[in-house]
């Protein structure tokens, strides 16, 4: 299995490898059979410490809505679907900072209500796929310097 050093690395090359005019998807792949195979836990860990340094309140409450505190205690692997929503968030994470090119602007759109998702939280809807969809959408639009 692939290592990674940090789950934003890992959330780095999703974005990087999905994203035009990068080296074609044969990394991407990569990233789907580690997380199929099991990401380590301290996965969860550093997707805490990276939810913490934007600011976001109460980052273990957050990755506890992931993989509960007792089940990372249990394994030493994380379940496909509990990877693949890791990656989704720290996706969502490395896209932000991509696209603000600053930690600090990254952080304020993460954190606060915008109002092309209803008021909602883009760190908070990132949780689900069809959030985390939206939040990219936006940053996207952004990126390419559309009005959102």
């Amino acid at each position: 299995m692939n290592t990674y050093r940090t789950i934003t690395e890992l959330g780095a090359l999703v974005v990087k490898e999905a994203r035009a005019g990068y080296a074609g998807p044969s990394r991407l792949e990569k990233v789907r059979k580690a997380v199929e195979e099991g990401l380590p836990v301290e996965a969860v860990k550093e997707l805490q410490a990276e939810l913490k340094r934007l600011g976001v309140r109460r980052p273990a409450e957050y990755v506890d809505s992931i993989v509960s505190r007792a089940t990372l205690q249990r394994r030493d692997r994380l379940k496909p679907a509990e990877g693949e929503q890791l990656v989704r968030v720290a996706s969502v994470l490395a896209t932000a900072e991509d696209v603000w090119g600053d930690t600090e602007a990254a952080a304020e759109f993460l954190t606060s209500p915008h109002p092309m998702l209803g008021g909602g939280v883009p760190i908070d809807l990132a949780l689900s796929e069809i959030g985390a969809r939206q939040v990219e959408h936006i940053l996207l639009s952004l990126d390419l310097g559309l009005p959102v």
